[in-house]
């Protein structure tokens, strides 16, 4: 049930099309109640230590797990009230170094994005688990136009 309650996506902030110039690339997970009664999420943990994420390189197929920030385990039970219909936002950065260390040019990188956290559904004091993720295709500049060239 919990798995219902909310759903995950992600977007390249300042860079819908997720085009990688060589800087860090700015990440938001956006987090939506989309059930019936209000969900407690624990954002302020989930923000301070980001979510899972890994890399993988649609070339070769190499991936690598990013590691995660470090955050004080007695804000797991501090939750942030998500009403139906509303969402909330975790922020984070992929480092222009992750990105390119599958190859120092023509990035074509797809970010798996998991959040996955004990929530509160309703008033029930009762911790369920919950696991969502989404994914970003972030591909560099100059792969774009040696893919233009080929046309």
């Amino acid at each position: 049930m919990p798995n219902d309650v909310l759903s995950i996506s992600a977007r390249c902030i300042d860079n819908p099309a997720c085009i990688f110039t060589g800087g860090d690339m700015r990440v938001e997970v956006l987090i939506q109640n989309t059930g019936n009664g209000e969900v407690g999420y624990p954002l302020e943990y989930m923000q301070l230590r980001g979510p899972n994420m890994r890399l993988i390189d649609n070339a070769s197929e190499q991936s690598q797990v990013l590691k995660t920030g470090l955050a004080n385990h007695a804000l797991k039970r501090a939750f942030t009230r998500i009403a139906p219909g509303q969402s909330v936002a975790l922020q984070s950065i992929i480092k222009n170094t992750e990105l390119l260390m599958f190859r120092k040019e023509f990035v074509d990188v797809t970010a798996e994005i998991g959040v996955s956290t004990n929530i509160q559904a309703g008033d029930s004091e009762e911790l369920l688990p919950f696991k969502g993720s989404a994914s970003l295709k972030i591909i560099g500049k100059d792969t774009l136009e040696r893919e233009a060239q080929r046309r």
